[in-house]
């Protein structure tokens, strides 16, 4: 059947000239379109939610590059979510071995004196006392995890 043979039986058959539109395509490329827009919309560092931990207000605006996670409750030292050793203990041989290990698998974003250094996030409770807090960045520092990035909840804006 030749082309203009099968045009003639098309207008015959849809005096109109209505023509059927076809979904399918649509569908597909919104449906590829929203999931490239939820993974690009999600945000580069996603910090754990710890419940009862009370971190610091802060206005900063910078958001942390993805990093180790290094989270201090008041009862327990925890490096991505898994528990290394109780808090308080004074001893953080345990922490020292952990960030040993860890650093295999994170590159250095900086380099200090030549040494590759290495980000962390630390999550820190408002409770720990400094004491503590400064053994523990200098055990990071030791580890070369010295490019720390505190965690902080963001200050409410005040409407004025």
């Amino acid at each position: 059947m030749s082309i203009a043979k099968r045009r003639r039986e098309m207008r015959r058959a849809n005096p109109k000239g209505f023509v059927p539109l076809n979904l399918t395509p649509l569908i597909d490329i919104f449906t590829l379109l929203v999931c490239f827009l939820l993974v690009g919309f999600q945000g580069d560092v996603q910090i754990p939610s710890i419940k009862g931990m009370k971190l610091p207000i802060s206005s900063a605006l910078d958001t942390p590059t993805p990093a180790l996670t290094l989270v201090l409750t008041p009862t327990e030292i925890r490096i991505n979510e898994k528990v290394i050793q109780p808090m308080g203990t004074g001893n953080y041989a345990a922490l020292t071995q952990a960030l040993e290990a860890e650093a295999q698998h994170f590159k250095p974003v900086m380099t200090t004196n030549g040494v590759g250094e290495r980000g962390v996030i630390l999550l820190a409770d408002k409770s720990i006392p400094y004491r503590e807090l400064q053994q523990i960045l200098a055990i990071c520092s030791q580890t070369h995890f010295g490019h720390v990035s505190l965690a902080v909840n963001k200050e409410a804006k005040r409407n004025a």
